[in-house]
């Protein structure tokens, strides 16, 4: 098929990055309904950086922040900072660096694409495919620090892709900078980075035997680890959120361990036996493939998605079933290829999600996975263009062409249903819908009561109330908060475990002449208080407001 005319081409990929932004730009501030903790923290944190240089913990330019004992990296706190200077402390500045990330990483699909395949038309599907896919969209519009990630990432290897192509050292020290950069703005880069980017360095210089690519790629690999390592061990905190999600590390696997010990020891079999059937090696590798496995299941990709459950969409998967059929002729293409470079798209993606498979909690997890949808995209743009090929009359081609874009308009449109309109009532309380106009609420009479005592059954909620009050930086450093935990508070907040502290008072609540109390929505019916319910989109009751003076 004919080289598209640059024009032409300039036009088409405009038209799909204008796409790209309007799906994720469009009424951000209110899609996906609610605002969760996670994304409050964010926001929150790039409002205080903003006016006080510090973290919420009072930390000076962190590397890391603590929101909830998670230690994350800060890479999008600070991209958050310009947003929420231009557009003040709102859900569309806190969501906007992720919005933008996303659209851009559908640009640099393309450029790895056509790096790799040296074919506009490929590079074209996969950018397109990209473009409409839910997985790219929905997180593009959730605060996701994962999005970001994936942009520096995917860049970084378009880039090294491009210096083993070119022989420009130039190329190797941008792809090793967007790396650094993707380290530190998510977790899981820095497991799937170095071994993606081994797998490549081991797979081209079996092609290409140049000693002067080998040098370069050699200390750029170093320097890589060498700093990748300070962050994880030189910086306290780099180890924290992996600690807490490995399943080296997490408990249920040392119960499911001794469980099965105690097991066997109930039918007195010899310890050698229980040791070898029994032990971390076997426990964790099975937990790995079963992880694994799950991450290339129909189920996960095309029809439901994966965790955490704020992030489904109802009866959506993260990928369209119709280009199921065209990622798996893109392998057949990609595997006949003479491209060596193609190869690495199976190569990447058989690695891809094992840096997800090594953790415990919410799996399979859409974020942690993310990296694999690039690959995909792309295989699903060669076997779109090796299916367009094998069809030999022209009208047959705008025939296969049109079925096909109808196949996908019709996915495309569900998935837009399904999102703007059955997401605000389906399953709601897993978003923290409520918290908003509860504030809103409260605020109106903040300055007439002493105490607002909130019910913290739910935790995380601290972020949120910081987050809608614009909570004053400076006052909540100083405050020393000891954020969600229980009996504190900051300001005239103070958190409770009692799912109704109207109801159910404690000695520990503080003194007060007037109080606002925040109970859950479920509480009991109270007589002869003043109150207010808050409800989610599917009409049940999240928050009962109540006042005593």
């Amino acid at each position: 098929m004919k080289f598209l005319k640059k024009n032409l081409l300039l036009v088409l990929l405009s038209l799909i990055f204008a796409l790209s932004l309007f799906l994720r730009l469009y009424q951000l501030e209110s899609f996906p309904v609610g605002f969760h903790q996670d994304e409050a923290a964010l926001g929150y944190n790039a409002y205080s950086l903003l006016l006080t240089g510090k973290d919420e913990n009072g930390q000076s330019l962190p590397l890391y922040i603590n929101k909830f004992g998670d230690n994350n990296p800060s890479g999008y706190h600070y991209l958050a900072i310009l947003s929420v200077k231009f557009f003040g402390l709102n859900e569309f500045s806190t969501r906007l660096p992720a919005a933008l990330a996303g659209a851009m990483l559908i640009l640099a699909i393309y450029f790895l694409s056509f790096t790799i395949s040296k074919n506009t038309l490929i590079s074209l599907f996969a950018a397109f495919f990209s473009a409409v896919a839910p997985w790219s969209i929905v997180l593009s519009r959730t605060s996701a620090e994962t999005i970001v990630a994936l942009f520096f990432a995917i860049l970084g290897f378009a880039l090294f892709i491009h210096f083993f192509r070119n022989k420009n050292i130039l190329f190797l020290s941008g792809s090793v900078l967007l790396w650094i950069a993707s380290f530190l703005t998510y977790p899981a880069p820095r497991l799937y980075v170095p071994l993606l980017v081994l797998a490549t360095g081991i797979y081209v210089f079996k092609y290409i035997r140049e000693k002067k690519l080998l040098v370069p790629s050699f200390v750029s690999f170093t320097i890589l680890i060498a700093v990748l390592l300070f962050l994880i061990l030189g910086v306290s905190g780099g180890i924290g959120r992996f600690s807490q999600v490995s399943i080296f590390t997490h408990p249920e696997t040392k119960l499911v361990l001794e469980e099965q010990i105690r097991e066997d020891g109930m039918e007195q079999i010899p310890p050698t036996v229980v040791r070898a059937f029994h032990n971390k090696i076997i426990n964790h590798s099975y937990t790995f493939l079963l992880n694994y496995s799950s991450y290339f299941s129909l189920e996960y990709l095309f029809l439901k998605g994966g965790q955490p459950l704020l992030l489904n969409v109802p009866h959506i998967g993260l990928l369209y079933l119709v280009e199921l059929p065209f990622i798996l002729i893109g392998i057949y293409s990609v595997i006949r290829s003479k491209n060596h470079f193609s190869k690495l798209l199976l190569i990447w993606l058989l690695l891809a999600p094992a840096t997800a498979a090594i953790t415990f909690d919410d799996s399979p997890n859409v974020r942690r996975a993310l990296v694999m949808f690039p690959f995909i995209e792309i295989l699903a743009g060669y076997g779109m263009l090796f299916s367009i090929k094998k069809i030999t009359e022209e009208k047959n081609k705008k025939i296969f062409i049109s079925i096909f874009m109808l196949f996908l308009l019709y996915n495309s449109v569900y998935f837009l249903h399904q999102y703007f309109v059955h997401t605000k009532v389906h399953k709601p309380w897993f978003r923290d819908v409520g918290v908003k106009e509860m504030v809103a609420e409260i605020k109106n009479s903040y300055q007439n009561y002493d105490k607002v005592i909130v019910t913290n059954a739910t935790r995380g909620i601290h972020p949120l109330i910081l987050f809608y009050m614009k909570y004053d930086p400076v006052t909540y450093q100083k405050e020393g908060s000891a954020k969600d935990a229980d009996y504190s508070g900051f300001g005239k907040f103070f958190f409770v475990p009692q799912d109704c502290p109207s109801v159910n008072r404690d000695p520990d609540f503080p003194d007060f002449k007037s109080a606002i109390f925040i109970d859950k929505g479920v509480c009991p019916f109270i007589e002869g208080k003043n109150y207010e319910i808050i409800y989610r989109g599917d009409k049940t009751p999240v928050y009962r407001i109540v006042y005593e003076d």
